[in-house]
């Protein structure tokens, strides 16, 4: 799973504070994020307008312009799953941050280990709730259900993502793609990992979705493979 995340606070040194707060708990606990830093509310909003890839946003309530407040109720009015984290010097908001659901409201200056178990509880929400990876294709980031997703072929250095509703190229790591998808997929071949949801049947040689396609199965991770399969629909059951 890979996790995004902004920053938006217009006191440069203490959002890169932050920042490295925040990358020293995804290296402690070997979550993948990117993050990005924003200086105001505005530019966030240019941002999140073109590409609602954020799954976090640290948010700083009193900036210059639009303050992070305003922000979070026009981010609700259109989004009710970016998870919110209010970061402020003054505890006169915090019946605000009920308001737009925000996770939780830290205290400037903010205290590490406080932090860290907040983004825990965020990222655990994320886990759960994860429906949609975003993917770079022709120059653009596009949303892809994890649920329509068939199987991902990996072509030098592209990726074929089959879906139900078309196939895609992208230009990513096989490896990267395969954290971001979560455990209802297995890799059934060095180039290939299937959307255990669409598997029909397995053979000693191949894996057969329910469209038809034979996605190659290596002979060392057929086990792997059934026993992920068997696991799943028992899940799927439950």
């Amino acid at each position: 799973m890979k996790i995004n995340i902004a920053v938006c606070d217009d006191e440069h040194r203490y959002a890169e504070y932050i920042r490295i707060l925040v990358n020293k708990w995804a290296n402690e606990n070997d979550i993948k994020i990117k993050i990005d830093m924003f200086e105001s509310a505005e530019n966030f909003k240019s941002a999140w307008n073109k590409n609602k890839i954020y799954d976090i946003l640290l948010l700083d309530i009193q900036m210059g312009g639009q303050n992070g407040v305003e922000l979070a109720k026009e981010l609700r009015g259109t989004d009710s799953k970016l998870i919110i984290i209010f970061i402020t010097a003054l505890p006169d908001f915090v019946n605000d941050g009920y308001d737009v659901f925000a996770l939780h409201y830290l205290m400037k200056p903010v205290n590490e280990t406080k932090l860290c178990e907040v983004l825990n509880r965020a990222a655990k929400s994320i886990s759960k709730t994860a429906t949609a990876i975003f993917v770079p294709v022709g120059g653009e980031q596009l949303r892809i259900s994890i649920s329509d997703i068939m199987y991902i072929g990996s072509l030098a250095h592209f990726l074929e993502v089959a879906t139900t509703k078309g196939t895609f190229t992208v230009k990513m790591p096989i490896y990267e793609l395969e954290q971001q998808i979560g455990d209802s997929f297995a890799r059934c071949h060095r180039s290939y990992i299937v959307g255990l949801r669409h598997v029909d049947k397995i053979t000693k040689t191949d894996v057969i979705l329910d469209d038809g396609s034979a996605i190659p199965l290596s002979r060392r991770l057929y086990d792997e493979v059934n026993r992920a399969l068997i696991l799943y629909f028992m899940g799927e059951e439950s």
